[in-house]
This record gives structure tokens, C-alpha cells and sequence, in this order.
């Protein structure tokens, strides 16, 4: 009899240690996927959380502009406290929700981290065109909306299984894709 007590509390046990590890896998790879496309993000709109200026040592809420006499501010902490509370928050939020929910909501956000910036350049592109006076093509808002369409058309027609297989590849694919569009916006600094 107590021997059938040990073994059911070690079963028990081990199936509490198990699930923890799943939680935490879920967390992490939420966290890797969400911090690379919030941090690309965050850099593209200059939301930083806060900006730092060195030369004084003095630091502001939100973005702020260069001052005379303070020297060029530091934008890069802010970005990345933001996207750690933001990557910490989904992260914490995909441990809570159905590994179903989880999947399609993964998809859809990633589908939207690709197609937002590809239907962007496509705007671009067209609103460049000489022969189209289309100006209001080039607001990165605009192109959210098709992207968002796509990104849930995508998110519902892919098959459950399919978007199970795919969900850690995402945790490679998405930083990738994240370094790729920083580097792009910041080779004006490479190129000089």
C-alpha cells in the first residue's frame, strides 16, 4: 500500500514537473518570437520608453529630441525595455490560453510581421509611381489594413496541425526577419 501511495505521488509530482516545463517552453519561445518583432517595431516608430541622454545623465519619459549642449540622445534602452515588458506580457499571456489559440494567434502575428512591411513597400513603390498622385499610400497605417486582413485570412485557413508543426520554427524565422528589416533601416549608418 505505500508503495502504490509513492508511486502515484511520484506520477503526480512528475506530471506537475512536466507541465511547468511546458509552460515555460511555451513562455520562452512566446517571449523570443514576440521580443524580435516588438523590438523591430518599437525601433521603426521610435517609441522608446524612455531616452537617455549620456552626456548629462539625465533621463526622460518617452522619446525625446536633442537639446543643445546634451549631446545625441540614446534611444536603445528605451526600445529594449519596452519590448522586454511587451515580449514578457504575451509570453505570460501564452501560458494562460489553449495551445490551439496559441498556434493561430502566432500565425496571424507573424503572417502580420511579414506582410505589413512587404505591403509597405509595395505602397511605396506604387505611390512612387510619376504617373499615380497617390501620397497617402506611403502612411505605414494604411498598410496595416490589408496586412491584418491577410494575416487572419492566413491564420484561419492554415490547418491547426500545420501551424502546431511550424510554431518553434517561427522562434528562428521571426528574429531573422526582425535583424533583416533593423539592418535595412539603419544602413544610412553603415553607408557613410
Amino acid at each position: 500500500m505505500t508503495q502504490t501511495l509513492d508511486v502515484s505521488e511520484g506520477i503526480s509530482q512528475l506530471g506537475h514537473s512536466q507541465a511547468s516545463a511546458s509552460k515555460f517552453g511555451t513562455f520562452a519561445i512566446t517571449f523570443g518570437i514576440a521580443f524580435a518583432i516588438l523590438y523591430t517595431l518599437f525601433e521603426q516608430m521610435n517609441w522608446p520608453a524612455f531616452t537617455y541622454h549620456p552626456a548629462v545623465g539625465k533621463l526622460d519619459f518617452w522619446m525625446q529630441r536633442q537639446r543643445s549642449g546634451e549631446g545625441p540622445p540614446m534611444y536603445w534602452y528605451g526600445w529594449l525595455v519596452l519590448s522586454l515588458l511587451g515580449a514578457s506580457v504575451l509570453g505570460w499571456i501564452a501560458t494562460i490560453i489553449s495551445s490551439q489559440w496559441l498556434h493561430r494567434a502566432t500565425v496571424f502575428c507573424c503572417v502580420l510581421a511579414a506582410l505589413w512591411p512587404a505591403v509597405f513597400a509595395c505602397a511605396i513603390f506604387i505611390a512612387d509611381r510619376p504617373s499615380i498622385d497617390a501620397e497617402f499610400l506611403k502612411s505605414v497605417w494604411i498598410s496595416a489594413i490589408p496586412a491584418l486582413v491577410g494575416a487572419a485570412a492566413v491564420s484561419y485557413f492554415v490547418p491547426i496541425q500545420w501551424a502546431q508543426r511550424a510554431w518553434t520554427g517561427w522562434l528562428l524565422i521571426m528574429p531573422i526577419g526582425g535583424l533583416f528589416v533593423l539592418g535595412y533601416s539603419l544602413k544610412q549608418y553603415f553607408l557613410r
